[in-house]
């Protein structure tokens, strides 16, 4: 296995570039693609979705800021920006990195008030208090992020593994970031065992379920947008935490990126799959609707009435 850029075949080059290319796009246009939905449809401008479209503009600079620069290290072999660009890539990937799960937990909690609290989430979860949690959690992650690279971090530097700039963190700083990786992850798993509770207390109450029917829908929809990140990301920091003990193949390392980026791309794909306002949007925009035929809609149409026993046509 090649240990270094300089050391893989052209096979490996080409294969590497392009999967993380794919990866790229795939996240540009699918969360452009829900931004633009959630612009166009009035059904999804609600404050809850705020939510959603934070977490789609993390995801669109992420493949703006970051991926790019990672594939011109892939195809050229070396890290040519310098070190200026070197800590702004590090800063970028890590602060945004941390805005997509923390956002993912304001999203739990969210649904876990509409759906356990109900009487709390309406004086709550108001549009100023959704937008200022959303905000807080840019501003936090993004001093944090700089904090890190400048004060906490020794330096930061190109790493040909990972196929991106890292901060170095002493060894004594691993307690925090494990602290701050696996953190979030307990009130998501609260929050969601809390609605499943719910659902599952009301099975037999068809009233609660044909009136809670929507938000049982959207519920559904971010658990799995939740399973399919944390899958993404729980293999991920296992493999970044045993680099920062011991020295990992370069394969590992850049699969672990690979990773990172891909939670990136996948949200799209399963709110097209599982809502049915975002799968109606963005089958209008792709051109997936059906048309009907030049031929009934030009036909003129035909009404019959009834007027003393006779049949009459227009």
């Amino acid at each position: 296995m090649a240990q270094t850029l300089e050391d893989r075949n052209t096979a490996t080059v080409v294969s590497e570039t392009a999967i993380l290319s794919l990866v790229m796009i795939l996240s540009l246009a699918g969360n452009l693609l829900v931004c633009f939905a959630v612009y166009k449809n009035p059904r999804l401008r609600c404050p809850s979705n705020y939510y959603i479209i934070s977490l789609a503009m993390s995801d669109i600079l992420q493949a703006l800021c970051t991926m790019p620069l990672s594939i011109v290290y892939l195809a050229s072999g070396s890290w040519p920006f310098g070190t200026s660009l070197c800590y702004f890539s590090a800063i970028v990937k890590y602060s945004l990195s941390k805005i997509s799960i923390y956002t993912m937990v304001l999203m739990a909690v969210n649904r876990y008030y509409k759906i356990v609290k109900p009487a709390k989430y309406q004086t709550t979860f108001k549009k100023k208090f959704i937008v200022i949690t959303a905000s807080l959690v840019w501003g936090i992650f993004i001093t944090y992020a700089i904090i890190a690279a400048f004060v906490i971090g020794s330096d930061v530097k190109e790493h040909q593994g990972f196929a991106l700039c890292l901060i170095q963190y002493p060894l004594s700083a691993i307690p925090i970031l494990t602290l701050i990786m696996y953190l979030p992850y307990f009130p998501i798993i609260f929050c969601y065992w809390k609605i499943y509770r719910a659902f599952k207390v009301h099975s037999a109450n068809v009233s609660w379920q044909s009136s809670n029917v929507e938000d049982i829908k959207v519920s559904k929809t971010l658990f799995a947008t939740v399973v399919g990140f944390v899958s993404l990301w729980m293999p991920s920091n296992c493999i970044y935490l045993h680099y920062l003990l011991s020295p990992i193949p370069r394969e590992l390392a850049l699969f672990a990126t690979m990773l990172v980026f891909c939670t990136s791309c996948v949200n799209p794909f399963i709110y097209g799959f599982m809502n049915r306002a975002f799968k109606k949007e963005f089958k209008k925009y792709l051109g997936m609707t059906k048309k009907s035929s030049i031929g009934v809609e030009s036909s003129p149409k035909q009404e019959v009435f009834f007027v003393n026993s006779k049949t009459i046509q227009t």
